[in-house]
């Protein structure tokens, strides 16, 4: 069971996952912990071909991370594709607890767990699990569905119109949803008219 301190830390790396790039990669977040629960390092994915969030906190690291916690909000991957694999990594490095949020579905790079596991890392999954599902929904939707994630945008009035017939209507949305909105479109990789 997941201690308050990695608790706490998930919370963190969710917030750390919340500055990577929203896109066809995953937004990840980690925190690595001192066997006594003090933040040794912190990382986040910042893109296609950079280094993953586990990789990019274990280059921050002060010291060792022998018998030190990684905290994850996604399954740390199992293969080389533009990086190395983060399980392998994160064994390299002597990490000796590993806790992340989601599973990660993908059939070439899910599979981090059972070879951390395999190799005698104390894995646990599924802390704070709805918030990273919540922080990944894109990204899932997408693995799950083998296409883009799809956003539809509509607004319309009451009587079923987007707009008066006599052209004198501005903004049939109020200023949170407009703000949404481009909010949403500035994280859409393409935007159909």
């Amino acid at each position: 069971m997941a201690t308050d301190v990695e608790i706490a830390a998930m919370n963190r790396a969710l917030e750390l996952a919340a500055k990577g790039p929203p896109s066809r990669n995953p937004q990840v977040g980690s925190v690595i912990l001192s066997p006594d629960g003090s933040v040794l390092a912190e990382g986040w994915h910042r893109g296609a071909g950079t280094a993953h969030a586990e990789v990019d906190a274990l280059t921050k690291l002060g010291g060792s991370a022998v018998g030190a916690t990684a905290v994850v909000t996604l399954e740390p991957c199992n293969h080389t594709g533009r990086t190395g694999p983060c399980a392998e990594a994160l064994l390299d490095a002597g990490i000796s607890r590993v806790v992340f949020a989601v599973a990660d579905p993908g059939e070439h790079s899910g599979g981090g767990a059972a070879a951390l596991r395999a190799a005698g890392v104390d894995v646990e999954d599924g802390v704070l699990g709805d918030e990273g599902r919540a922080l990944l929904d894109a990204w899932l939707t997408s693995r799950a569905l083998g296409r883009p994630h799809v956003t539809v945008k509509w607004a319309q009035s009451l009587d079923g119109r987007a707009a008066a017939s006599d052209g004198t209507s501005k903004w049939i949305t109020g200023p949170a949803a407009r703000f949404d909105v481009h909010r949403r479109r500035a994280e859409a990789d393409a935007i159909v008219v």
